[in-house]
C-alpha cells in the first residue's frame, strides 16, 4: 500500500510541502522552517527570545540616548566655536587699533616718551588673548565618550603614501569594525601613481586627512586605493 501524502503550505515562505498524512510536524525543505500540521490547518513554530527582545529595546533605546547627547554636544560644540570667533576677531581688532591709534598719536606728538606709545603697547594684550583662545583653548572629544568609540590613529597622517592594507589595519587595530577598501581601478601604467596606496578616507560620508578624532567603533569607514583598470 503506497503512502499518503498530503498538502500544506509553508506559513513562514509560502511553498507547498508534500507530507505524508498522520504526521504531526515537518520541516519546510526550502526554508528550513518548522512546521506543525494540526488537522485542517497549520502553522509554523517560533521560539521567542523574550529576554533578547527586552535586551535589544533597552540597548536600541540606549543607543537612541546617546545619539541624542551627542548631538546636543555637537551643537553646543559649534556655538562654542562660534562665539570663540567672535570673540578672538574683536579682541584681534580691538589690539590692532590700540597699537595703531597709539603710535600715531605718539608719533603726531613729537614726545618719544608720550604716554600713546604705552596705549599701543598695551595693545599687544587683546591681540595676545586672541591668540591664547585658538593655541590653548582646545576642544575636548572626551565628554561623551560612551565605550562604544574609538579614535583614529595619528600613524594614518600622510596617508597617500601608505598602501590600504596598512591603513586598513591601523584601524582595525584602533578598534572600528566597518571598514571597506575600494579599488578606484584608475590606473594603467601605475608610474605616476603606484597601485595600493591610498587616494581618500573617509568615514559616515566625511572625508579624513588626519588622526586624532573620535568616531563610533560602528562607523562605516571607506578607504579608496589605486589600483589597474580592469580589462
Amino acid at each position: 500500500m503506497g503512502v499518503k501524502l498530503i498538502s500544506v503550505k509553508c506559513p513562514d515562505c509560502g511553498a507547498t510541502l508534500n507530507i505524508e498524512e498522520g504526521r504531526t510536524q515537518a520541516f519546510c525543505t526550502y526554508c528550513g522552517a518548522k512546521v506543525l500540521i494540526n488537522n485542517e490547518n497549520e502553522h509554523i513554530y517560533r521560539t521567542i527570545d523574550e529576554a533578547g527582545i527586552k535586551q535589544a529595546e533597552t540597548d536600541r533605546m540606549v543607543r537612541m540616548k546617546q545619539m541624542e547627547l551627542i548631538e546636543k554636544k555637537r551643537i553646543a560644540d559649534e556655538k562654542t566655536k562660534s562665539l570663540k570667533i567672535k570673540i578672538s576677531l574683536a579682541l584681534a581688532v580691538v589690539g590692532i587699533l590700540m597699537m595703531c591709534i597709539g603710535y600715531l598719536a605718539g608719533h603726531a606728538s613729537g614726545d618719544p616718551d608720550s604716554g600713546m606709545y604705552m596705549v599701543s603697547m598695551v595693545g599687544f594684550f587683546p591681540l595676545m588673548g586672541a591668540a591664547y583662545i585658538w593655541l590653548f583653548s582646545k576642544d575636548k572629544d572626551d565628554d561623551l565618550d560612551f565605550g562604544d568609540k574609538a579614535k583614529v590613529p595619528s600613524s594614518i597622517d600622510d596617508f597617500e603614501k601608505k598602501s590600504y592594507t596598512a591603513i586598513e589595519a591601523m584601524l582595525r587595530g584602533a578598534g572600528f569594525t566597518d571598514i571597506r577598501c575600494i579599488p578606484l581601478n584608475d590606473l594603467t601604467t601605475g608610474i605616476l601613481k603606484k597601485p595600493d596606496l591610498v587616494e581618500s578616507i573617509t568615514i559616515n560620508g566625511r572625508e579624513i586627512t588626519s588622526g586624532g578624532k573620535k568616531y563610533p567603533k560602528d562607523a562605516t569607514i571607506v578607504i579608496s586605493y589605486h589600483s589597474f583598470a580592469r580589462r
